[in-house]
């Protein structure tokens, strides 16, 4: 009875030993990667195409405390691997001083039932490394992509070389150790560091200059070409102010005149009258609204006596005759051969406006000594052209064949007065006043 109670304890303590000595193995020794296939045919790990496989960590595992302890043999469905995997890749092979180019840094880490491979990421971070000669001038961190069972970690990182001794030489990026532990989940059991160490990775320094030169100096770029350029585009800015300057001056003269002019006609109560773009306008809008009518009711007596009316304030001012403007009530009804125009934004003011041009004054006014220019001649020969047949039919009856007559007219009427308002405003008005005043 006493041997099988011996026998039986030392039994049960080696049984206990195996167990407590089971953690450390399992946490520091090597990670097996849990596959779905079949127990009778093991399936590898998959991993993506085009990984390089990095070499083993450089930091070797402490051997075992007690002979006995030993890396456990991999259960069916798993393969062992490396717990953690890193590598480089620049944008480029070839570099000048001073140059930045891109590196990028890929971390895969494990990720099995049991165990969680945990790295120090902020080692990676663009203050903390450390690529000596290489400057890290910034970086990116970039979200993880997960490929069961796999955590791929990635880092973008900005760097440059500032230093004149490595011309024409290749100089590695120095090899960088990645630091990780192993974790098995549950439990939250946790085993030493360990370290990954990265290999180093060559680059080409170019050089711009020959190797015997020892003082490096930008030459300058600037040639007499380039100052005379410049000085060209001195003077002509310069002549462009001059011309900007004057023309400012002159636009101040002629509003300070304007600005006078209104002055004394408030003293004197004189009531200024309507300026010529203003009357034409009004000219349009009545032919405009004759036409509307004409064409929704058809042409008729009224209709033809009010765009001769229009027509003939329109004609006047061509011919730098006088409009008749009355400043009038409300009470003041409006006669016929009259138009009524509202002037002014704040006290509106209700003007009639009537002329008595007629077809024969534009022909007589153009063949006894008014010499105007082939653009005004022809605008006053349509506007006379048209006051005929207004007038026929204003005091006649139209029919049905003079409609056609009557839309024409009324439409070439339009445009030319339409012309003439063109030149009264302020733009055309202002370069013909420079030209009379410089004498041209």
């Amino acid at each position: 009875m006493r041997i099988k109670g011996s026998a039986l304890i030392v039994a049960s303590t080696l049984l206990v030993g195996h167990v407590l000595l089971d953690v450390p193995v399992l946490l520091d020794g090597p990670v097996y990667a849990q596959t779905q296939a079949p127990p009778s045919r093991p399936a590898p790990v998959v991993v993506p195409q085009g990984t390089p496989p990095p070499p083993r960590p450089a930091a070797s595992r402490a051997p075992a405390s007690a002979p006995a302890i030993a890396p456990r043999a991999p259960k069916p469905g798993e393969v062992e691997s490396d717990p953690i995997r890193c590598w480089w890749k620049a944008d480029r092979t070839s570099v000048r001083v001073g140059e930045k180019f891109g590196l990028v840094l890929t971390c895969s880490v494990i990720e099995t039932g049991p165990i969680t491979v945990v790295p120090v990421l902020n080692q990676l971070e663009p203050g903390a490394l450390s690529i000596t000669p290489f400057e890290v001038v910034s970086g990116v961190s970039h979200d993880d992509v997960v490929v069961s069972p796999w955590r791929y970690i990635q880092r973008e990182y900005s760097v440059r070389l500032l230093s004149d001794g490595f011309f024409g030489q290749d100089v590695t990026i120095p090899a960088l150790t990645v630091t990780y532990n192993l974790q098995e989940r549950g439990s939250g059991s946790q085993g030493r560091d360990q370290q990954y160490i990265l290999p180093p990775l060559p680059m080409r320094i170019l050089s711009l200059v020959p190797k015997s030169v020892d003082d490096i100096r930008d030459a300058s770029g600037q040639t007499f070409a380039s100052i005379e350029s410049r000085r060209f585009r001195a003077s002509l800015a310069t002549t462009t102010a001059w011309v900007s300057f004057a023309f400012a001056f002159v636009f101040g003269i002629f509003a300070l005149v304007r600005a006078t002019a209104q002055l004394r006609a408030k003293k004197k109560g004189i009531v200024k009258p309507l300026s010529s773009s203003s009357v034409l306008g009004a000219s349009l809008k009545a032919l405009a609204r004759v036409k509307e009518d004409a064409s929704q009711a058809g042409w008729t007596s009224e209709l033809s006596r009010r765009a001769s009316s229009a027509l003939r304030i329109a004609g006047a001012v061509a011919l730098n005759r006088p409009v008749s403007q009355k400043f009038v009530g409300s009470e003041v009804a409006e006669r016929e051969g009259q138009l009524t125009v509202y002037s002014g934004w704040l006290r509106r003011q209700r003007v009639l406006l009537s002329a008595a041009t007629t077809s024969r004054t534009i022909v007589s006014a153009m063949n006894n000594g008014h010499n105007p220019s082939a653009n005004t001649r022809a605008n006053l020969a349509s506007i006379s052209d048209a006051l005929g047949v207004l007038s026929a039919a204003g005091y006649g009856r139209p029919t049905k064949e003079d409609a056609t007559a009557l839309d024409s007219a009324l439409a070439e009427s339009t445009q030319a007065v339409r012309r003439i308002r063109s030149t009264t405003l302020w733009p055309r008005r202002t370069a013909h006043a420079l030209r009379s005043f410089v004498g041209l």
